[in-house]
């Protein structure tokens, strides 16, 4: 007997469901109760209610329309084996080895296929894996809702359905040959409907909460219930008739014909397609009871009066809603008639029905500000709430992949004032939740890849890599430093690129790796055109796990450019498992599904007789297949749940909250494919993904109890551009506009939440017409934003220490001060260090020389010692300093033209030792070494970009040598030499020097207590401005200049360390006079003296 229940409520048929399984047991006791639902979360939702029902849920097999056929047609039709050679995973390496079949290729039956495919086929490396696949896929739908175009073409015959059915049914004959173990489920199904007899069925069959259901599965229902009592459990939004409810413009579009008596509500008329369809079969199927199970619908709040008009097929506007005269003047008030919580009817204000509550409209910034605000909606309903559980709601989304890195960041952490909240999610990738399946993604990935440094580097962070190779998480800084300096972009070696190098390649790091640890430290470094590079011998495990992790890599991608066959590509796979990672045992799961579905790949090539060899993007392409399957983990498992709306679809939750109904994202634009003959021949009960999505929304609209809550992406992140919501949202929004006698537009504008772009904006803390209703739990962000605005206060009032610096200074303390007194100051008093920036990886190479300083040096060293250029040209290009091709033999040459013009006479000038001393000033002592010694005097090789502090380091260096004057060098003189010029010091008299650097040294110890206004870029171009003129107003406007920076440059007001000591200073650190006196007393007699101004020399 065919027995149906209906409702628009689950919880009414799973209590039906529930009652009839404890009043009617099955005759046998250990039987198991067949259910047959549509998803994994009905699965677990029936599981559940039964358990808290009856007290246990026990023997309950469930299954779903598809597997239910299998399963009988296994057990009713002999000799079918468990895998069907028509299932599509089986059909689709059937064509593929069909495709790369020299017949396809030359023989005439295949003509037409060829001349229809050949541009989809040369498309691309795995184009023919692709199609084979989907029309594999596209035969499935046709032997599920197409069986007699199936019949037809196996007869030979064509039915008129368009230029691709020629084709498409001589790969059906092909399919279909007569040698496969067992023929397909539309040959088998007269068979097993003959087979169906009471013995070999179950007692009973309950199909519980299904929405939508091929004819073909419907027909099969049937014919069971012949044999045995089948209970259909139909969610049905609609107690009244709505088989011929449709939307006026389809009806419009009768033209003549058209009757709009037929439109019915609006978001059913719209949204039921679906359903519409399913009910309308259902009603053809001979029942033995049809008992509909509606309780009398609540329509106290907007979202029950929605749902009430539904139920009982309520036009709005016009049986709510009235017009009443108020007032002298005759104006018209509307109101909406509803009911009390007691059932009389009440009349109220539109208004007061749209603020309920009940159903609200959010608009947000992006994903992770729609969960923010979601958190604190729900935070205040739990809050307003106490009854209510985190497991009563339930979070959707059409897809829950950009919403998951988010999720645990915004609801499993507490802020103040705001709790975490328990969740779950479902419905996920496999690989973002299993750790190994995650590294083996990125490994796919960078086997696609030119092996960049942002692909390779991440991977080796990955724990299961680092166990591997014997590496450490506090081995992987070392690791991204040394890659760093190893110059890495991209490449495992020379073939990569072409065979024509291996600069800043992988193969490059290891070969320098391992020659720095075999040539000694100091000597030339080279051996056949790799240059070493040394590391530290106590970190050589370090090194030697990170090489091994690189060849290993190279050797694995050799092995997978060559194709192969099924059994090669699968122990290849097993083989990475192996000797990439190491896994323990939290990851045995994980492992053991991999290895299901490489066995699974096995049988399935195998029954398809596919033994051809596979290229890597093809091979590639299947894996990630089962890594992007969703994971069946997580359905109501306690806590909020978030999940993609088909496996929850129908369930219902106090509050449904559905995120992301952006324009084009809900419902899915999913497009048929152009051959794909279903699309383009239509009939009642074919599934639509644009259909089946629309009918998502109306189900979600009805399972909702309490309160519904709907988000999307309303404003872009960049600009606040206003962006348009899914069509189902403005289709609400019209539906409810006319509930309440408002207009779409006007609740689009004031009664949609547009929320700000900032989870701290005022707007969340002030009760005023710019905050629209908005609000926030987080306190943190209240106490932030209600603290008075205080006046900024100096950073520095007194000095922090009375003590007395000490009196012995160092040459290499003094210069690093006036580099930046004010960083040193805050080092040495505050630990203060500026914040770390970590730049990204750049996997690009370079089109310019990296590290200059180095070359510089490089050829500066070589012109001193006469060595050949070419030869520090390859040193450098092995090093992978500079760009490749003619391009770094531009710089080459630039460099190299540079270091000729070096002055001779200093190149060849003998270099004396340094020279330690000690200085004396009063009780003030001095000491450090004279370095850069030469007969000519000193010489410094400036292999740098030139900067201020460097400049100042370099004058300080020059005074100091000449207040020494060490007896080993006549000459007081100091030549800085760079590339392409020579800058010299002229020689100061060593008495005045020591003077002008007695004032440095007095300054220095104020400094060492107070902070000293003086910035060396700025203070630089003000003592060259005051060495004009002797004019302080235009030397004090130029520092302004410096100080305050352009849009080119940078100023240093700006600077970190700046901007935290005389950011908030009573007075400008420029007008100070201690600036003045820092300018003039100490930096313009030294650029004087530098410059041969007023100089006297001790032979004077």
């Amino acid at each position: 007997m065919f027995y149906l229940y209906q409702s628009d409520r689950l919880e009414a048929l799973a209590e039906m469901c529930a009652h009839i399984h404890q009043a009617l047991p099955l005759d046998a006791v250990l039987a198991p109760e067949e259910v047959v639902v549509q998803s994994q979360g009905m699965r677990r939702y029936l599981n559940v209610f039964f358990a808290r029902k009856l007290g246990v849920a026990a023997n309950l097999k469930f299954s779903l329309p598809a597997g239910l056929a299998w399963q009988l047609m296994r057990k009713l039709v002999p000799d079918v084996p468990p895998l069907s050679p028509f299932s599509p995973e089986v059909m689709r390496w059937r064509l593929l080895d069909l495709f790369r079949s020299e017949a396809f290729q030359t023989a005439p039956e295949y003509e037409n296929v060829r001349l229809k495919l050949e541009s989809y086929l040369h498309s691309s490396a795995s184009a023919d894996y692709q199609l084979a696949g989907q029309m594999a896929d596209i035969f499935d739908q046709y032997l599920v809702y197409r069986p007699d175009w199936i019949d037809a073409w196996q007869a030979g015959k064509l039915l008129g359905l368009g230029d691709d059915e020629d084709w498409q049914a001589r790969l059906w004959r092909y399919l279909d040959d007569g040698s496969q173990s067992a023929p397909h489920r539309v040959a088998l199904w007269e068979k097993l409907l003959a087979q169906l007899d009471k013995s070999v069925l179950p007692q009973r069959l309950f199909v519980f909460g299904i929405s939508t259901m091929a004819p073909m599965y419907l027909q099969l229902l049937h014919q069971i219930s012949k044999h045995c009592d089948v209970f259909v459990f139909a969610l049905n939004p609609s107690s009244q008739y709505w088989g011929e409810v449709i939307d006026e413009a389809q009806i419009l579009k009768r033209g003549d014909e058209a009757d709009l008596s037929q439109a019915g509500h609006p978001l059913l008329a719209s949204l039921g397609k679906q359903g519409r369809d399913f009910f309308d079969f259902l009603a053809e199927v001979e029942t033995e009871q049809d008992i509909q199970v509606y309780e009398e619908g609540k329509d106290d709040t907007l979202l029950h009066c929605l749902q009430n008009d539904i139920q009982n097929l309520i036009m709005p506007p016009s049986e709510r809603l009235y017009q009443q005269e108020e007032g002298e003047a005759g104006a018209q008030q509307a109101w909406v008639q509803v009911h009390d919580a007691d059932g009389n009817p009440v009349c109220v204000e539109p208004d007061k029905l749209l603020n309920d509550g009940s159903v609200k409209i959010v608009a947000a910034h992006s994903p992770l500000r729609e969960l923010q605000i979601l958190k604190e909606e729900l935070s205040l309903v739990l809050q307003n709430n106490p009854d209510w559980q985190p497991h009563d709601i339930a979070v959707l989304t059409p897809n829950i992949e950009p919403y998951s890195p988010f999720i645990e960041a915004v609801f499993g952490q507490e802020q103040a004032g705001s709790q975490a909240l328990p969740y779950s999610i479902s419905d996920v990738k496999l690989s973002r939740r299993q750790p190994l399946l995650y590294a083996l993604a990125q490994t796919l990935d960078l086997l696609e890849s030119r092996f960049e440094v942002d692909k390779v580097l991440p991977l080796l962070e990955s724990r299961l890599v680092l166990q591997r190779f014997g590496l450490s998480e506090e081995d992987v800084p070392l690791l991204h430093e040394a890659v760093a300096g190893l110059n890495v972009h991209w490449g495992l070696d020379q073939t990569m690129r072409e065979g024509k190098d291996n600069l800043f390649t992988w193969q490059q790091a290891v070969e320098r790796l391992a020659l720095g640890w075999m040539l000694p430290e100091g000597g030339y470094g080279m051996w056949q055109g790799v240059s070493a590079w040394h590391s530290n011998v106590n970190q050589l495990d370090v090194f030697s796990g990170f090489a091994e992790f690189i060849r290993t890599l190279a050797d694995m991608a050799a092995q997978w450019q060559e194709p192969a066959d099924v059994e090669g590509w699968v122990q290849r796979c097993r083989d990475l498992l192996e000797k990439l990672f190491a896994p323990d045992t939290d990851d045995q799961y994980a492992k053991q599904q991999f290895e299901q579905s490489l066995a699974k790949w096995q049988e399935e090539a195998q029954l398809a007789e596919f033994d051809g060899l596979l290229p890597c993007k093809t091979v590639i392409r299947h894996i990630r297949r089962f890594l992007d399957s969703e994971s069946q983990a997580g359905f109501l498992s306690g806590g909020i749940t978030f999940c993609s709306m088909v496996p929850m679809r129908s369930l219902p939750f106090k509050m449904v909250c559905l995120l992301g109904l952006n324009d084009g994202d809900f419902p899915r634009n999913t497009k048929a494919a152009v051959f794909d003959l279903i699309a383009k021949h239509p009939k009642k009960g074919d599934r639509a993904r644009r259909d089946d999505d629309r009918y998502l929304f109306l189900e979600a609209l009805i399972s909702a109890r309490e309160m519904l809550y709907l988000s999307y992406i309303g404003r872009d992140i960049r600009n606040d551009a206003e962006f348009a919501p899914s069509s189902l949202i403005s289709e609400l929004l019209d539906t409810i506009a006319a509930m309440t006698g408002k207009s779409g537009r006007e609740l689009s504008e004031k009664w949609v939440k547009h929320h700000p772009l900032q989870a701290f904006s005022r707007r969340y803390f002030q009760k005023d017409a710019l905050s629209d209703g908005l609000f926030s739990t987080r306190q943190d962000y209240a106490d932030a934003l209600n603290q008075p605005p205080a006046e900024a206060q100096p950073f520095f009032l007194e000095a922090l220490s009375q003590e007395e610096p000490g009196k012995t200074i160092q040459q290499g303390e003094l210069i690093s001060f006036w580099r930046n007194p004010v960083k040193v100051w805050l080092k040495r008093n505050l630990s203060w260090d500026q914040p770390y920036l970590d730049g990204a990886w750049e996997s690009a190479e370079p089109f310019e020389p990296q590290h200059e300083g180095r070359i510089a040096d490089a050829y500066l060293d070589a012109r001193r010692k006469g060595e050949d250029f070419e030869d520090t040209a390859i040193r450098l290009n092995a090093e992978s300093l500079m760009p490749v091709g003619e391009l770094g033999g531009l710089w080459q040459k630039q460099y190299q033209i540079s270091a000729k013009n070096v002055d001779a006479e200093l190149i060849r000038s003998d270099k004396r030792p340094s020279e330690p001393y000690e200085l004396h000033f009063d009780d003030l002592v001095v000491q450090g070494t004279i370095g850069n010694l030469y007969e000519c005097g000193r010489i410094v090789f400036q292999n740098q970009k030139d900067n201020a502090p460097n400049r100042i380091a370099r004058l300080l260096e020059h005074l100091i040598f000449c207040a020494v004057a060490p007896q080993s060098v006549a000459n007081r003189q100091t030549y800085i030499v760079s590339l392409g010029q020579t800058e010299t010091y002229a020689a100061i008299g060593q008495e005045a020097a020591r003077e002008l650097l007695k004032e440095w040294l007095v300054y220095f110890r104020i400094g060492q207590n107070t902070p000293l206004p003086f910035f060396a870029k700025t203070s630089l171009a003000a003592a060259e401005e005051y060495g004009k003129k002797e004019d302080w107003d235009a030397a004090l406007r130029k520092a302004h200049d410096v100080f305050n920076g352009n849009k080119m440059s940078k100023g240093q007001k700006e600077y970190t360390e700046v901007k935290l000591v005389f950011g908030h200073s009573d007075e400008a650190p420029l007008e100070e006079p201690l600036f003045e006196n820092l300018v003039v007393n100490l930096l313009v007699p030294l650029l004087n003296s530098a410059a041969g101004k007023n100089n006297t020399t001790e032979q004077e």
